[in-house]
């Protein structure tokens, strides 16, 4: 089983003129492994122990995203994916219910401008969207331009969001607004990606410019676009990326690539123009991790994933091994990791 790492990307959404206040704590949860599926734990930018509980649904291959509230909102999974969830900051049961459509695996959870989540594609709903508002309920529902399963989702500046690529469109990419309304799509300009990509990560870099490195078919290479996603440069990574590695902007606008499939145990790092700043080798090997950027901290923290499923470390913005340790259950494939 195979997901999209999208969750370690760092989002600037701003509310009423003011960037969100984080606790400066991280909120694990889920991942394929069946006996902590279910499971969730809490650890500071430190990588020390919090807190630890159960879910209200077994998930894996979820989707994960912290509400302007502070609250964790959970979508979809492979043991839950009709399902939706809300946790308050100490990790506790706030509410649950039902999505408008079942997303087993490889959709994602984006938060918009106004605080509500758009929820778009994954398996078994793959050419469908939905937004939900910061209590979960449903706000309204369509169809997307083209099947996205495993595509990125990047929420730009303007406030629309761009959906790239997938298993079943690896070329192409779709604008939505807000309210869900397609703005443009590769139907609408004859624009296509620079290279086929599936399973690949996305993140809009502070000279407002697309980053989208690796992914299936395009797993050697990385573009950059225009936030019309016209056509700027492309070239090569350093490491092959075809799935489940994590890609992390940093303060310093840089982009912290880590593991994956096809090269479990390096990371790199890319400026942004696209440029090699530096690489190096992990603590152990990851594929199916995931990452966040520690915002009091200017560190990177990583969990999990299939190979190392019960460990955590920390890397600083020039890659260096900061600490280590165990998690308390094992997070494999599928796990979230969300700052709050």
């Amino acid at each position: 089983m195979q997901r999209i790492l999208l969750w370690a990307v760092m989002v600037a959404v701003v509310f009423g003129g003011a960037s969100p206040i984080f606790a400066n704590n991280n909120f694990v949860a889920g991942g394929e492994e069946p006996s902590t599926g279910g499971f969730w734990e809490i650890r500071n930018s430190s990588g020390g122990f919090v807190s630890s509980g159960t879910l209200w649904a077994t998930r894996a291959y979820h989707c994960t995203v912290r509400l302007a509230n502070g609250k964790m909102f959970l979508a979809g999974g492979t043991a839950s994916g009709g399902t939706w969830e809300i946790r308050n900051g100490n990790g506790s049961h706030f509410s649950h219910g039902s999505l408008w459509a079942t997303r087993s695996a490889n959709h994602t959870c984006s938060l918009l401008s106004n605080g509500n989540v758009l929820i778009v594609g994954g398996q078994s709903s793959q050419g469908t969207w939905e937004i939900r508002n910061s209590a979960g309920g449903l706000v309204s529902n369509g169809t997307l331009w083209a099947n996205r399963q495993g595509h990125s989702a990047t929420v730009l500046t303007d406030g629309n969001v761009v959906l790239a690529g997938g298993v079943s469109s690896v070329g192409t990419w779709e604008i939505r607004d807000v309210t869900g309304n397609l703005v443009s799509s590769t139907g609408s300009t004859g624009i296509y990606l620079w290279s086929g990509r599936a399973l690949h990560c996305a993140i809009q870099l502070s000279n407002d410019k697309i980053f989208i490195p690796g992914g299936g078919p395009g797993a050697l290479s990385w573009e950059l676009r225009n936030s019309t996603m016209t056509f700027s440069s492309a070239n090569y990574l350093w490491a092959s990326r075809n799935s489940n590695y994590t890609c992390t902007q940093l303060q310093n606008g840089n982009i912290f690539i880590v593991g994956g499939d096809t090269s479990p145990g390096t990371w790199e790092i890319r400026n942004i123009t696209g440029g090699l700043v530096s690489n190096g080798n992990l603590w152990p090997q990851r594929r199916g991790h995931d990452a966040e950027l520690q915002t009091n901290t200017g560190n990177v923290l990583i969990t999990g994933g299939e190979l190392s499923a019960g460990t955590w470390e920390l890397r600083s913005e020039n890659g260096a091994l900061v600490s280590s340790g165990n998690l308390s259950g094992l997070h494999h494939d599928g796990h979230t990791l969300t700052e709050y």
